[in-house]
């Protein structure tokens, strides 16, 4: 898995990552937990990571529709 890490997206989430090859995208939260969550179109990552809200776009997008997997 080859990530690209975007850092300080917002409060809740530290950072963003995405593995282009995979279309795997992890979430590392405040508390430093990560998730990984597969498959996440780029443009769905790129919509999280520029928005105002990330947290909330996060939760109604990825967390609810998109399964969790092993991390890397």
């Amino acid at each position: 898995m080859n990530m690209v890490w975007d850092r300080y997206v917002s409060h809740g989430i530290r950072e963003l990552g995405y593995d282009i090859g995979t279309h795997t995208m992890a979430v590392v939260f405040a508390d430093k937990t990560t998730k990984y969550h597969s498959p996440v179109p780029y443009p769905m990552y790129a919509s999280i990571f520029h928005a105002t809200f990330p947290e909330r776009l996060y939760k109604q997008t990825v967390e609810r529709n998109i399964p969790t997997v092993s991390g890397a």
